[in-house]
């Protein structure tokens, strides 16, 4: 079996659905959930539904290992951890139909030692899915240095740049340079609008209910309309497209059958609470 290594942050999700507008300075009556989250996490039990051997690579407060790696092994994901004295990453996701607001406090991820990671790591890796949210913070050369041990390893690399604001935060240009190599690009629009499509070979833009745009080399390739469904929570969809995109390729599907299997996930993934498939 092809393996996938995912890497990334380790999240514990409070996802607040209103049943109306919020209302300052008083009471409004909400659907409150808390999951185990994070992008990269989410991606790796995605990836792991659809039949991928998954191995997650991340950073979690030492009182809470043995909780993650159990939460993982639900899901048939294999979890290596780094450990902290920091307070595992937790986010409060507000949502508003399509739309949501996270306020996120990174925690342990922010001491993930990426550097640990070089190529003879990836010898039996083939395929890496590096979440944005593990750049933020760091050197450029740092970033290169993972994406190019990886690469020279074998494996080939998947970036999902993770939040428009923080690639702001980040510098713009500078997030570009460092993520230059990457061989697929998943970036949503926002992110789009920020990145273009010289980074990679291959760039695959979300758009939510609007749908997803292949581009080649800078050239539109495809474009892909989104399935119909009724949106209960869209916090996962982008996850949900990211794991079933890259467990579909190790799966043997070309980019075509691989989109068409991830859209038809994130149609799925928004139709219940929770950023992660249901057990």
């Amino acid at each position: 079996m092809v393996n996938v290594l995912v890497i990334g942050d380790v999240i514990d999700d409070i996802i607040v659905v209103p049943s109306e507008p919020i209302r300052a300075n008083t009471d409004t009556d909400s659907s409150i959930s808390q999951t185990l989250g994070g992008s990269a996490s989410n991606i790796a039990c995605w990836a792991a539904s659809l039949g991928a051997d998954v191995t997650f690579f991340g950073c979690v407060n030492s009182k809470d290992e043995k909780r993650v790696i159990d939460q993982f092994a639900q899901y048939n994901v294999q979890a290596a951890l780094q450990l902290s004295d920091k307070p595992t990453g937790s986010l409060v996701v507000l949502v508003d139909g399509e739309n949501r607001s996270m306020l996120t406090d990174r925690g342990a991820n922010r001491e993930l030692d990426i550097a640990k990671l070089v190529w003879p790591f990836f010898n039996t890796v083939d395929y890496v899915f590096i979440s944005g949210y593990t750049f933020f913070g760091r050197e450029i050369l740092e970033i290169k240095d993972l994406i190019y041990e990886a690469q020279q390893g074998g494996a080939m690399v998947l970036i999902d740049p993770g939040s428009a604001g923080y690639i702001k935060d980040f510098g713009v240009e500078v997030f570009k340079e460092a993520i230059y190599s990457a061989d697929v690009l998943i970036p949503n629009s926002e992110e789009f609008e920020l990145l273009g499509t010289s980074l990679s070979p291959i760039t695959i833009v979300k758009k939510g209910s609007a749908g997803v745009d292949v581009y080649a080399e800078g050239i539109l390739m495809k474009s892909y309309e989104a399935e119909k469904v009724e949106a209960i929570d869209p916090t996962g969809a982008g996850d949900a497209f990211s794991g079933a995109l890259v467990a579909s390729l190790a799966n043997g599907k070309n980019l075509k059958e691989a989109v068409e299997i991830a859209i038809a996930t994130a149609a799925k993934a928004v139709t219940t609470i929770g950023a992660r498939p249901q057990l």
